[in-house]
């Protein structure tokens, strides 16, 4: 739920044409939901000691999602304006 209201936060902001200094904190926030939800999953990456790999591998591919998703409300924005 949080996800998906954090991935359409992205394209709204987009479609304002808001600064793109907003991707950095969006997927820093993407990566830290994707690693604690659903419940119990950040625990299990806790005790094997892999959390903060974990967290630091996925913020590419969470910042390419943000960055992809901000760029459509972008253009939707400069044609619709």
């Amino acid at each position: 739920m949080l996800g998906t209201v954090l991935l359409i936060g992205m394209i709204v902001l987009g479609y304002f044409h808001i600064t793109p200094w907003v991707l950095i904190p969006g997927a820093i926030v993407a990566s830290f939901l994707g690693l604690h939800y659903p419940p119990g999953k950040a625990e299990m990456i806790k005790q094997r000691g892999i959390y903060w790999q974990s967290f630091m591998s996925s913020l590419p591919l969470q910042a390419a999602l943000v960055a992809a998703l901000f760029g459509v409300g972008w253009g939707v924005g400069a044609l619709f304006k």
